[in-house]
């Protein structure tokens, strides 16, 4: 399939088993966080005060009682937060890593020979040393997106 538009690129990077590394990845490497305790006793915090406020949900069937909590915590941006505040994500070799397999990936879309998997030079996710933040991070530009690739520079 030819990659002509972003859509597409995003189809091609998730069939090639990418995505679903990464996301993998990325949720062990917070499982394993300092983090995990406070998003745990947090979300216990929302769900304990949710059934102390309201009596007739101890009277509800299960699933209907999981609705109801599910709900109440989606209220929050716990998740969000969790998000924002994981350093992997400004890692600059993290971020490298996901441009080489993105292009990679849309190589191998426009029939252009590709060197080894998307995964070979994707680095894992390690944690960065948030009290010493990267002087020069990755997401320079003041509208939020990555600087282009030497690359893609180079054209």
């Amino acid at each position: 399939m030819t990659i002509t538009n972003p859509a597409q690129l995003i189809d091609e990077f998730k069939k090639s088993g990418e995505f679903d590394r990464l996301r993998r990845e990325l949720l062990s490497h917070f499982q394993r966080s300092d983090r995990t305790e406070a998003f745990k006793s947090r979300v216990d915090d929302i769900a304990r005060q949710r059934l102390s406020s309201d009596p007739k949900l101890i009277s509800m069937p299960n699933d209907a009682v999981q609705r109801e909590l599910l709900g109440e915590i989606d209220r929050y941006p716990i998740v969000e937060r969790a998000v924002a505040d994981a350093p992997s994500l400004s890692d600059p070799a993290f971020i490298a890593g996901i441009r080489a397999s993105l292009e990679r990936t849309l190589s191998a879309g426009r029939g252009e020979k590709s060197y080894g998997t998307p995964s070979q030079s994707t680095p894992n996710v390690h944690s960065s040393d948030s009290a010493n933040p990267d002087p020069n991070p990755a997401v320079s530009q003041s509208n939020g997106t990555l600087p282009p690739s030497p690359a893609a520079q180079k054209e």
